[in-house]
């Protein structure tokens, strides 16, 4: 497929350009706004210091990611939306540091996981443990 495109700022508006392919290109500091971005496929991206405000991420995968620094605020179901959040499931993740604050973790699940040093209300979970398997028979 032969590039049609220049060199330099461009400037695309209500154009259907569905499955093109972007290779070798630099889009740093580009803006995407109002765009159908389903079903598009990533590999091999620099996304750090990118944005994402008012976003529909229902069902993506991410995988082999770095997530350093980064910041999830207003994750759920959109305002004025009744139902149920489907879960979100992290696994073989270094989550080590990291913090959850005014979270809804009701059924929440922790399995296979190394919790030490993790605190909930700033008790030590082990701690937690502890005295509920003091208390349970």
């Amino acid at each position: 497929m032969k590039n049609t495109m220049g060199n330099g700022r461009q400037i695309i508006a209500d154009a259907d350009i569905a499955q093109s392919t972007f290779s070798d290109v630099n889009l740093k500091a580009s803006r995407f706004e109002n765009a159908n971005m389903a079903e598009t496929h990533f590999e091999d991206i620099n996304m750090g210091g990118t944005t994402f405000h008012n976003i529909n991420m229902s069902d993506i995968s991410i995988t082999a990611a770095q997530l350093g620094g980064a910041t999830f605020r207003h994750i759920g179901l959109p305002d004025g939306s009744s139902g149920q959040q489907r879960p979100i499931t992290f696994s073989e993740a270094d989550l080590n540091g990291s913090s959850f604050n005014d979270c809804n973790l009701s059924n929440a699940r922790i399995a296979n996981c190394n919790t030490k040093g993790m605190t909930i209300d700033g008790i030590a979970l082990e701690d937690l443990l502890a005295a509920y398997r003091q208390q349970t028979p």
